[in-house]
């Protein structure tokens, strides 16, 4: 029984971080919200990197749920920021923003909002 807690002991003494964790920019990120009606608005955007290209599938909420729109994105991991472009019937919708760890500030034609980083299980 000792050593068996002394193996307990040390596996959790490995498990502790020791110093804090690498910044991720992988996420996902929303500010959707029903309204009294249950009409929808907002956005969504989920962030990947796959073999160093990042990609941003974006959900756009107008009343309803839009279908999501991928994105290739560019990203400057060490200034958090990030850039894509949507395509669009009335010509292309640009965004940039900036990661941190609790939310995405967004930016599109210098309106600025806010979504919070979500960890859906």
């Amino acid at each position: 029984m000792f050593s068996m807690s002394l193996a307990s002991l040390a596996s959790a003494q490995q498990s502790r971080p020791g110093k804090a964790q690498p910044f991720n920019t992988s996420g996902t990120y929303s500010d959707i919200t029903a309204g009294e009606g249950g009409d929808y608005g907002g956005i969504e955007i989920y962030l990947t990197d796959s073999d160093g290209q990042f990609y941003a599938t974006v959900t756009i909420a107008e009343g309803v749920l839009l279908p999501p729109v991928l994105a290739k994105a560019q990203v400057q991991i060490e200034a958090r920021k990030i850039a894509f472009t949507l395509p669009g019937e009335n010509g292309s919708r640009k965004f940039t923003g900036t990661v941190s760890a609790s939310g995405l500030t967004l930016f599109e034609n210098k309106q600025r909002r806010f979504l919070k980083r979500k960890c859906y299980s």
